[in-house]
């Protein structure tokens, strides 16, 4: 089915899996953003001002429809485009009273990684990897995990005073992986397994406005760990380099290539932490090398607004020239409406290469 040229952009609201029409039709403003590290959030405010049975009233007071704990899902739209673009339990309720009368409520939602981030606790873990740990708190959550998570396995892994969902980030940076929720499925993956879709944007036709940097104050050579092998009683020396990051680059030149060649090579290291085995060491420095280098190209950007538009997606840009044409990953995402400009998705995108200029 064809996505008209022009359509109404108004969101359409679920409560507890039942379409409503009336808070679907007083919805003023709406912000929904996800970003890799999960947790997406959502706030609506729609008119709570109008006629009822009653006369004149308050609408949504009630609280047979807006009400703590239910489950508040947003689909935007049209088509074959049409998406939901969230489902989450509404956490929190505010009223606004403008000083030019009428009134507002604002439901606030967070997807079900919420419960672990309300859940607090000091425990240990004893030879373990990654993939063990975040299995073990989804079944704590009732979650279903799908992992493809590749590492090392530990002696020791040790939650001190963390959220569970602080302590399953902290392990997903470790292990090179990003964190989502679908419904009551946990996801853990490595960036190019997030299988999402690519959609193409042109600056003036789907791309409404961007700003895109070039950065080379925080790019390095390589990043190097040490540890100590208690085991083999010989010290560990691992680095992560250019080579982490090789399959991303797409014909790009990469930071690494760029600082070498601008200014000299440059070295960093991790000393917070004191890896036991050589490939928790390895494991470690590539992954920090590759949090920098996928942060060389970074961009922001207002588009039309469109539901394909989520984390894990490939944007293809185009009308900006060679340094700055190509794929950037959406890092971060903000899917908002109002009734002046209409339904509008702001991306955070980024690469780790720069376009190669024509000869």
């Amino acid at each position: 089915m064809p996505v008209p040229s022009a359509y109404v952009s108004q969101p359409r609201i679920s409560i507890d899996g039942q379409p409503s029409d009336g808070l679907s039709a007083d919805v003023v403003s709406l912000l929904v953003e996800e970003t890799t590290e999960g947790l997406f959030h959502c706030e609506v405010a729609f008119n709570n001002y109008g006629l009822g049975s009653g006369g004149s009233d308050y609408l949504y007071f009630r609280r047979n429809q807006l009400e703590f704990g239910k489950t508040l899902a947003v689909e935007l739209g049209a088509g074959d485009r049409a998406r939901t673009v969230f489902s989450g339990r509404i956490s929190a309720l505010e009223a606004e009273y403008p000083p030019d009368g009428g009134a507002r409520i604002v439901a606030l939602a967070e997807d079900r990684l919420q419960d672990l981030r309300m859940t607090r606790r000091t425990r240990s873990f004893e030879d373990v990897s990654d993939e063990d740990v975040m299995n073990q708190i989804a079944s704590e959550h009732s979650l279903t995990p799908q992992l493809s998570v590749s590492g090392p396995t530990y002696k020791v892994l040790a939650q001190v005073n963390q959220s569970d969902l602080a302590f399953l980030r902290e392990r997903a940076r470790a292990a090179n992986a990003e964190l989502w929720l679908d419904g009551t499925t946990l996801y853990a993956k490595a960036r190019p397994e997030r299988d999402g879709e690519t959609v193409e944007l042109r600056y003036g036709a789907g791309l409404i406005a961007f700003r895109v940097r070039a950065d080379l104050a925080h790019q390095c050579s390589e990043v190097g760990v040490s540890g100590w092998d208690v085991a083999a009683k010989e010290a560990i020396e691992e680095t992560g380099d250019s080579s982490a990051i090789g399959a991303e680059l797409n014909g790009d030149v990469g930071g690494t290539s760029i600082l070498e060649q601008a200014f000299a090579a440059r070295k960093e290291r991790v000393v917070h932490t004191i890896p036991l085995t050589s490939e928790e060491a390895r494991s470690l420095a590539q992954a920090r090398y590759r949090e920098r280098a996928r942060r060389f190209v970074t961009g922001t950007g207002l588009a039309d607004g469109d539901p394909r538009l989520r984390v894990g997606t490939t944007v293809s840009l185009s009308g900006l020239g060679d340094l700055f044409n190509g794929r950037y990953y959406i890092a971060r995402v903000r899917h908002s409406y109002d009734e002046t400009n209409g339904y509008r998705t702001e991306i955070e995108v980024e690469r780790p290469g720069l376009g190669r200029p024509r000869s």
